[in-house]
């Protein structure tokens, strides 16, 4: 994951654009952006006011983020398409994607907000997620009391085991119509940690109590549940169990949970790439971007393909093999580490685009709407990119 650097966005991001931003965030009024020199714009920059900057900082963040992630303007303007929001000719003309992640920000405040809400649940590390099939399709409890007894559970769990997350607090969201989020926050060790006062120039040294931060979520259409954590699989397990006992009223029995959820690695080869399912709406599927690693002169190396637009749909594959031959490596000592898979969808005659990534654990279908959403599952499922259901 790339590291946020406000200056980045500052300097990717056309003048007229930064001038709209600052005057709506009531600052930097001094500058005359069509004038000024780059360096001078991010000098006043760093001259702002403590609690000015962190306001400012909140939006530049989401911004960064939006612009790291294709998946999400993707979603923003498909959004955008079913709720029959005009997003306007300026926005197709803007060639910068910080220019076009401000423009949502600045003119559909709505829309902005509700993808800017899962965004940052969205950006989890893929690795420390784990999916769990084979559950009942039910509505899942969301009252205070079915949270309470969540935390209750989980806490109690720490509390035996690592003497922690004695304090505990459950949050519920819907997402979509069928994908609940319940996140949760624990209290962790106390330590020590050095901050800046916001009242003076000094460094002070505090004694926090911090959280540990977990997240499920269960779609009741398809009966998964998917469980984040940094304790592995092990905690997992034991995690699932009690989100079953107390949200879904269901006795989980014992289930082995697979180091990879996702059969990436078959789509290294040609005979396996996406293809169209016209029964499903599915027009057109091709895959825009893989990452792969192999180990070569003692060391393991990592490849990352990306195509923004294909003529064939099998075009990614002309370029592995081409760097795999230029450098004599086998295509079966080759591992997939991540793949994004494009789908063009026809549905009631509307024409719309849907990007699923998906890495050995991960997938990002539940950041979707309900119906793309489930259109993405059938599609891995029948491509046999989903393996876990088919394991119990």
């Amino acid at each position: 994951m790339r590291a946020y650097n406000p200056m980045t966005v500052i300097r990717q991001t056309s003048r007229h654009i930064l001038k709209m931003f600052f005057v709506e965030q009531k600052c930097l009024e001094c500058l005359d952006f069509d004038k000024d020199k780059l360096y001078e714009i991010q000098d006043a920059f760093r001259t702002l006011p403590e609690k000015v900057l962190r306001k400012v900082e909140v939006v530049m963040r989401n911004v960064f983020n939006f612009v790291g992630n294709d998946s999400i303007m993707l979603r923003v303007l498909d959004d955008a398409q079913q709720q029959e929001i005009e997003i306007g000719t300026e926005f197709a003309e803007l060639k910068s994607k910080y220019d076009r992640a401000f423009y949502i920000y600045l003119h559909h405040r709505e829309l902005w907000d509700e993808h800017c809400a899962f965004m940052q649940v969205d950006n989890l590390p893929s690795r420390h997620w784990c999916r769990c099939p084979n559950l009942p399709k039910c509505t899942p409890a969301t009252d205070k009391i079915a949270c309470q007894e969540l935390g209750r559970q989980i806490s109690a769990f720490f509390w035996q085991k690592q003497v922690r997350g004695k304090k505990y607090m459950i949050e519920y969201q819907k997402r979509n119509n069928d994908l609940h989020y319940y996140f949760v926050y624990l209290s962790d060790y106390a330590n020590s940690y050095e901050a800046w006062s916001e009242n003076s120039e000094e460094l002070e040294r505090r004694n926090e109590t911090r959280v540990i931060n977990m997240v499920f979520a269960y779609d009741e259409h398809f009966g998964t549940l998917d469980t984040y954590n940094l304790g592995g699989k092990n905690i997992a397990i034991v995690l699932q169990k009690i989100f079953c006992d107390a949200v879904l009223g269901h006795n989980l029995v014992d289930k082995q949970i697979l180091k990879s959820a996702f059969d990436i690695d078959r789509l290294k080869y040609r005979q396996n790439m996406p293809h169209a399912m016209p029964h499903a709406g599915i027009t057109r599927a091709w895959i825009s971007c893989l990452e792969f690693h192999h180990y070569g002169a003692g060391k393991r190396r990592t490849h990352r393909m990306t195509l923004d637009e294909v003529i064939s749909n099998d075009e990614i594959y002309s370029v592995m093999e081409h760097d795999l031959d230029r450098e004599n490596i086998a295509l079966s000592l080759v591992s997939v580490r991540f793949v994004r898979i494009m789908l063009e969808i026809e549905l009631n005659g509307i024409k719309r685009r849907m990007a699923i990534e998906l890495t050995r654990n991960s997938c990002t279908l539940k950041s979707n709407a309900d119906d793309l959403r489930k259109i993405g599952e059938l599609f891995i499922q029948e491509h046999e990119i989903d393996v876990q259901p088919n394991l119990f």
